[in-house]
């Protein structure tokens, strides 16, 4: 029995930390005129900025222009 007690206290616990979480995202993003996708895509870029490498960058920039290029294609008719 305790160990089912202390399981959900640890989960209430957590979903109190992720719902402050998000309320504190939500504020910034507020304070930036952003939602909070585009203000999690900016804080991701300062904070990549600030502590990647120039190489990491160039290499996280790469995969994204390919994963881009791929949708492109997918997202296109096939012509038969």
């Amino acid at each position: 029995m305790t160990h089912t007690r202390n399981n959900i206290e640890k989960d209430t616990r957590k979903w109190r930390l992720s719902h402050e979480a998000n309320l504190l995202l939500r504020e910034l993003a507020k304070q930036q005129g952003l939602e909070i996708p585009q203000f999690l895509e900016v804080l991701s870029r300062d904070l990549g900025h600030e502590r990647l490498s120039h190489e990491q960058l160039a290499s996280i920039q790469h995969e994204a222009a390919r994963i881009a290029e791929e949708r492109r294609h997918a997202a296109q008719p096939s012509e038969a």
